[in-house]
């Protein structure tokens, strides 16, 4: 079998191997939540100030209606509550700076929020697939950052030995994103959705294994290109949970 077959169906097993068991209902809210909120998230580090706000709104009608069923779920539990706090704060910021047109400080507000959500559901213990990406964004950034705004010359052997083992984490993250066992259909992936989900697994091996070949060779030009590469395809794969305005 093509190796590019043998994937397809690899990512079909995984899949289908999780169908049968329904989301609680904490993660089947967040999965609702999300649809909204990934749209805002992104659109916010866009350039249309007039789509961001638009998402905005339709985020905030769901973050309504998810803190009516959830926000009460845990009476007593501090964490649960802070969270609350926290996501209705930063709701806020971002609606303030939107409206002031600060795209920027807008999506900062709304990074807040993932970031609440997703420190909320690890401590529960809860698998909640768009976690393992964030889990996996967290070591991408500091993949990024590390070569900002450097010239070909400045990445050295000192550079590349750093890299190296966040490269190795970053690649043993994003195989926990892979091997993951759940069911688009319970996420609310469309079958379009899902199949832009599947191409950007692909597209992250192959980032990752570039950005491996280019640390290998030493070549700073190449390792400067390679590494903000391996951002798009997590970017594609994240946005699969959202329902993006048509």
């Amino acid at each position: 079998m093509p190796l590019r077959q043998f994937a397809a169906a690899l990512l079909l097993s995984l899949f289908a191997g999780s169908a049968a068991a329904a989301l609680p209902p904490l993660l089947a809210d967040s999965a609702a939540l999300d649809r909204s909120y990934i749209p805002a998230l992104m659109l916010s580090n866009g350039k249309d100030p007039a789509k961001a706000r638009a998402a905005q709104e339709t985020y905030e009608q769901a973050w309504a209606a998810f803190a009516a069923k959830q926000r009460n779920a845990k009476p007593g539990d501090a964490g649960w509550t802070k969270m609350f706090a926290v996501i209705d704060k930063a709701n806020a910021e971002a609606r303030a700076a939107l409206a002031a047109g600060k795209m920027g400080d807008a999506h900062n507000a709304q990074e807040e929020v993932r970031h609440a959500l997703w420190h909320e559901r690890q401590a529960m213990k809860l698998q909640y697939q768009p976690d393992l990406l964030t889990d996996f964004h967290a070591t991408m950034e500091l993949i990024i950052l590390a070569v900002q705004d450097k010239a070909p010359p400045a990445i050295g052997a000192a550079e590349i030995a750093k890299l190296r083992p966040q490269l190795a984490e970053a690649r043993k993250l994003w195989q926990a994103v892979k091997t993951a066992r759940w069911s688009p259909e319970e996420y609310g992936l469309d079958a379009a959705r899902t199949e832009s989900y599947r191409a950007a697994l692909v597209a992250e091996d192959k980032a990752l294994d570039e950005l491996g070949a280019a640390l290998d060779a030493g070549d700073g030009a190449r390792i400067l290109k390679a590494a903000p590469a391996i951002k798009p395809p997590f970017a594609k794969a994240y946005a699969a949970f959202g329902s993006f305005p048509q």
